[in-house]
Formats: C-alpha cells, structure tokens, sequence
C-alpha cells in the first residue's frame, strides 16, 4: 500500500476537503447510509402520527406545529411510542457507530492508495479489511467520554467546586451570585465539550494510525495516540478544529434555508416546501459525510509527519552474502537472492 507525500500543516485541511470532494460517488454512499438510518427511525413516527390525526383534524391544520389539543388529546400514545423509540434509537444508534468505523476504513483504503477509479470498490475493500480492528476503538472511544464525564460532573469536580468556593457536594447555592454560578455551569459544560471534541479527534487518529502501520492492537494505537496528541497538539487537532468550523458553518447555512422554507408550509396540497425540506436535510447529511472523509484525509496527513515508521523485521539478518547476489542463511541450507 503506497501513501501521498505529507503536505505543509497550514493547508491540510483546504487539501483535505478538496481530496474529499474529488470523491462524490464515497460521500454520496455515507449519506446515504445515515439517510437509511434516520428513515428507519422515522417511520414508525409516521405511521404513528397518521393514526393520531386521520379523520380528527382538518387537512394541513397542524402542518406548521402540534396544537395544544393534540399534544392534550394523545399524551398517553405519545408516551408509550417514545418509550418505543428509545428503544430503536439504541440500537440504531449502536448500528450507526459500527457503520462509522466501516466508512472509517473505506475512506483510509481509498486516501493511502495511489490508484485511480474504482474508488466505491476500495471503499468498500477498506472497510471490510478494517472494521473489526476499528469497531474496537469504539469501546475506547465510550470510555474516554465517560472518564470525562466522571471528571467534570463527579466526586473529582464535586472535589475542585469544594476547594474553590466552599461549595460541599458541588451545591453552587453557597455561591455569591447567580451569575457566578452559571459561569461555573458554563465552565463544566464547555470543558466536556471540549473533551468530546478532543476525543473524537483522538479516535480519528487512532484509526488513521492504526491503518498506516497496518497494526492490529486498538488500546496500544490508542496509547501511542494519546501521547502523540499531547507532544503535538497544535499540528494535531487544527486541521480537524478548521473542518469542524466548515462544517458548522454549512450546517448553519442550510438551518437557516430551511427556517425559510417552512415560512411557506400551510397551504393543503403544497408539496414544494416539503420537498426542498426534504433536500435541505439530505445536503447536511452530505455535508456531514464530505466533512468526515476529510478528517481522515488530514489525519493521515498530519501522521505522515508525526507518527514515526514500525521497524520491519530485516529478512536478511542472520545470512551471509553481499547485496544483490545470493544470500546464505547461518545455519540452514537453503538460500535466496537480496534484491
């Protein structure tokens, strides 16, 4: 398997997205497949809300939102489809990380090869050869935000909130002022934010690491990872914090469309709006999907230049002979010849 040159840290993620987009045929699949995955959720809604309003209200009455009297008349069937929902919204959830780490391996097969065309094949190649080492990042990846979460929201913030502002247990009603209090929310909640992003930039590079040396131990790349991530945290996770501010920004770009399109739902029958709604929804999804690929185009990039080489084993140590003619193994009787 052949890789790119490294390329200069400023531009990773400008050559990142650009690779990425040269690939319609991968990003339009991942879209895709999470359209499927929302699809799958939201069709026993469907049915659900065609049940509850049929032959009960008026064609196109609450097309713009549910009325109080729905929302009165149908708490009890809104309750057990919720618990429902959850339900499928777990397992769907679990299906659409392991989906991920397949995607994941189609995209790094496709990005370390030099080869041209036959880009959905290499994808799909990739993911296979992958998915099972970089479905076990998932459970790391579970893990690092909980340890997070148990940091920031447990006995050690519980602990700094004691020793800081008096505050025992965390209880921030000891706290001077209200506004000194949502600061310190703020604070905890903006930390975890941070550590999810920072996490999810560290199983990005797992992967990516994990596929260049083609090595097989998930906890061992996640290690080496972790200590690349902390000598080399400005060249590491600015290229993903740029994608990450492309991507808001898009995502913002198509809220607001479709904030005004649904300015024009209300008319029974209209079906335009819904339609461009409907293709509002599928452009963040692409977008989402574009965005992804380029994460890993510029991990592997950013890895070209920190990660250092494996030593492969010399099959020519323990022989005698010069370069290029025959080689004698010590102790054995047959021989080959060192190109």
């Amino acid at each position: 398997m052949q890789s790119a040159l490294p390329i200069p840290g400023r531009v990773v993620f400008l050559r990142a997205l650009i690779a990425a987009l040269a690939r319609p045929p991968i990003w339009i699949l991942t879209a895709t497949l999470t359209a499927l995955l929302a699809l799958t959720a939201a069709i026993p809604w469907l049915e659900w809300f065609d049940q509850a309003i049929s032959h009960r209200y008026a064609p196109g009455a609450m097309i713009r939102g549910l009325s109080e009297t729905f929302s009165f008349d149908s708490q009890l069937g809104t309750g057990s489809q919720v618990v429902a929902a959850r339900g499928t919204g777990a397992g769907l959830a679990l299906l659409a990380m392991l989906i991920g780490a397949f995607c994941a391996g189609g995209w790094l097969q496709v990005f370390l090869e030099r080869t041209r065309g036959h880009s959905v094949q290499r994808f799909f190649h990739g993911g296979s050869r992958f998915f099972f080492r970089f479905a076990r990042v998932i459970p790391l990846t579970l893990l690092s935000l909980h340890v997070a979460g148990w940091l920031l929201y447990e006995t050690p913030w519980k602990w700094a909130m004691s020793f800081l502002f008096g505050a025992v247990d965390g209880n921030l009603e000891v706290l001077s002022s209200e506004l000194t209090a949502r600061r310190v929310v703020f604070a905890q909640d903006g930390l975890y934010a941070a550590c999810f992003a920072v996490v999810l930039a560290w199983g990005t590079y797992t992967r990516a690491r994990m596929a260049l040396q083609d090595t097989n131990s998930a906890v061992w790349a996640g290690v080496c990872t972790w200590w690349t991530l902390l000598r080399h945290p400005v060249r590491t996770l600015t290229p993903l914090a740029a994608l990450w501010f492309v991507e808001a920004a898009g995502l913002v770009g198509v809220a607001l469309s479709a904030r005004v399109m649904q300015g024009g739902l209300g008319a029974p029958g209209d079906w335009m709006p819904v339609l461009f709604l409907f293709l509002f929804g599928l452009l963040a999804l692409l977008l989402r999907g574009i965005v992804r690929g380029a994460g890993y185009h510029a991990a592997l990039q950013v890895s070209l230049r920190v990660v250092p080489p494996l030593p492969r084993p010399d099959p020519w140590k323990d022989a005698i002979g010069g370069p290029g003619g025959p080689q004698y193994p010590i102790g054995g009787d047959e021989y080959g010849v060192s190109l």
